[in-house]
């Protein structure tokens, strides 16, 4: 089943600050996401729960968490830039929230 792909505005605004190699890597990942339904390392890895994370490698070494909802959508809810080898716990508690908050109903990207 083909997935639908959506990032949160917070994803959107740090990817589009990246450098255009990174862009282009993240749009092949999404494609991946959405054409095979998951992503297998080094491009993705699972958290916990429900939280996934896509790995962008050009460069600096980006991450998009990431979760999966209502059966055919993938929605990216934070993405960052990892400075050390352990994913800080303040970026996996960011993710949770934003997904806690789309699954409430309650996101709202002008807040």
């Amino acid at each position: 089943m083909k997935k639908q792909y959506l990032a949160t505005l917070q994803v959107r605004n740090f990817i589009a600050e990246q450098p255009a190699e990174i862009q282009i890597e993240y749009l092949k990942l999404v494609e991946r996401v959405e054409k095979d339904g998951y992503l297998i390392e080094p491009f993705g890895e699972k958290l916990f729960n429900n939280l996934f994370e896509m790995r962008l490698r050009r460069g600096r070494q980006i991450r998009v968490v990431y979760f999966y909802h209502m059966g055919s959508r993938v929605i990216g809810v934070h993405a960052f830039a990892k400075k050390t080898q352990q994913t800080p716990l303040r970026e996996l508690a960011q993710a949770q929230r934003v997904q806690r908050l789309i699954e409430a109903g309650d996101y709202d990207e002008d807040k």
